[in-house]
């Protein structure tokens, strides 16, 4: 509490000044109300272990199989859990953020380890790769400095602009579609397979970063033509490979970073409405091409343009035609999501009781519906809480980084917004609101590439919570205390 000064005053006139002087009342202070404020974060860290638990108690119930290796898991997720929230809560972290990323981290586990005993994937998950995947995380968080130092150089925007180049000529020449869809957005390194389209998303994070670098400051024309170019190179890359799903994510970062960080002028809003007038325009153009083409494709007529073409346009008539009507193709392109919508129908809201497992590809595209079949519509909703909530903390940690350095800033909303967007599209997608993607839904879908990612982008966003974020707004705070510290009460 501040306290107050008061002088002796005299009502005899003073020698320089005859003016009497008034002799006021003292009066006592009215006492200042404090509020204190309690710290609830603590709470993430014994709610997150709460779940963990209740998933265990829910594999027993529902496939103890499953429940053995769930265990195996359980302890060391336990133990992290504690250790890690521990720290971030001891240094003012964003434990909101943190409960969101081990809960959910908790949820894709039990769900992969259910898969495994319901269904027959492809593939077996593997607590060694999701552990080699943390682990990975946490050298990219510890290294973090220098790839900060890296974006900083002016040379960087050139250097993602060439690994995107790399990335497709590399899947032009030796990507193969493991799922038979015609996307070939894979390469095959010995017994691994890696979704090389994933390291475009890192690239376009750190594209954008090191173009609104705070080392060197480029004009409106300039940002506009580089983030051209590099949408372009991701455009024309995605239409080759047939991977049309992580070019709409690479779409919407781009208009979102130039409407959000570019100065406002009338070049950046004529801009970004061509962009988005443009997109509606291919989609049109798409329809019209397929039907066209389509007499000339039966007959087997095609010349080599339109060879190039038919796949494209197909696919995406397809998925647009799928999602408005969904038995128009129930047993070709609309099957996985007819099953999806089975599944979600006979769930309800502790999870199915029928046994229903006949969701395609339950490991990695439809894993959000196979959650909900699992254990239910409650959880369901939940785990769509939990990803809001990290778009929540993201943004407001990209707006306190904003001031001191907009690449962190840039940075922070690039990797907010690719996990929580593929996260929305996978979800929407499967439920067949909006045409689907095949994409894997973060820490839900099995796969090592894309769950590293994931580990690499969250885990930094709580590290710049601690090393960025929350010491700018602590300076904020420190800062306007100052000033009624040095202001004279007498004035």
């Amino acid at each position: 509490m501040r306290s107050m000064k008061f002088r002796h005053t005299t009502t005899e006139p003073t020698e320089e000044y005859d003016i009497p002087f008034v002799e006021v009342e003292k009066t006592e202070e009215e006492p200042v109300q404090v509020v204190e404020v309690v710290d609830h974060g603590d709470r993430q860290i014994v709610t997150s272990i709460l779940l963990e638990i209740l998933y265990g108690v829910l594999l027993y119930f529902k496939a103890r199989e499953a429940l053995v290796p769930y265990l195996y898991a359980l302890i060391p997720l336990i133990l992290i859990t504690a250790l890690l929230g521990t720290w971030l809560y001891n240094r003012d972290g964003d434990m909101k953020l943190f409960g969101a990323i081990t809960k959910l981290s908790a949820s894709g586990i039990a769900l992969q380890l259910l898969v495994d005993e319901l269904y027959t994937p492809v593939s077996s998950f593997s607590l060694i790769k999701y552990g080699i995947g943390f682990g990975a995380a946490f050298v990219f968080i510890l290294f973090y400095s220098i790839f900060r130092k890296l974006l900083r150089k002016p040379f960087t925007v050139y250097l993602m602009i060439a690994v995107s180049i790399a990335v497709y000529i590399v899947l032009l020449g030796w990507g193969y579609d493991p799922n038979g869809y015609g996307t070939t957005a894979w390469v095959k390194i010995g017994s691994y397979t890696v979704q090389l389209t994933d390291a475009s998303k890192v690239a376009a994070v750190l594209f954008y970063s090191a173009l609104f670098s705070a080392e060197k400051e480029r004009s409106e024309d300039e940002i506009l033509i580089l983030s051209t170019l590099f949408f372009g190179i991701n455009l024309i890359g995605a239409v080759l490979v047939h991977e049309l799903g992580s070019f709409f994510i690479l779409l919407a970062l781009h208009l979102s970073i130039l409407f959000i960080f570019m100065e406002s002028g009338t070049k950046k809003k004529i801009y970004l409405l061509a962009i988005a007038i443009g997109c509606f325009s291919v989609v049109a153009f798409s329809f019209g091409v397929y039907k066209l083409l389509l007499n000339d494709a039966n007959a087997g007529t095609l010349n080599r343009l339109e060879q190039i073409l038919w796949p494209i346009v197909k696919k995406v008539y397809t998925r647009f035609s799928v999602t408005a009507n969904i038995n128009s193709d129930p047993y070709g392109a609309g099957y996985q999501l007819l099953q999806g919508k089975k599944a979600m129908w006979f769930a309800g809201l502790l999870g199915n009781t029928i046994n229903f497992t006949a969701i395609p590809v339950p490991e990695s595209d439809m894993a959000f519906i196979a959650f909900i079949n699992s254990f239910g519509w409650i959880l369901g909703f939940y785990v769509v809480y939990l990803f809001l909530r990290i778009l929540l903390s993201g943004l407001k940690l990209s707006r306190s980084l904003l001031k001191p350095d907009i690449q962190d800033s840039v940075t922070t909303y690039g990797i907010t917004m690719l996990v929580v967007m593929q996260a929305a599209i996978v979800i929407l997608g499967s439920c067949n609101v909006i045409p689907f993607a095949g994409l894997p839904i973060p820490f839900l879908s099995r796969g090592g590439t894309y769950q590293t990612i994931v580990f690499c982008f969250t885990g930094l966003l709580l590290y710049l919570t601690v090393h960025d974020g929350q010491a700018y707004e602590r300076k904020e705070a420190a800062d306007e205390t100052s000033l009624y510290k040095t202001a004279d009460p007498d004035d």
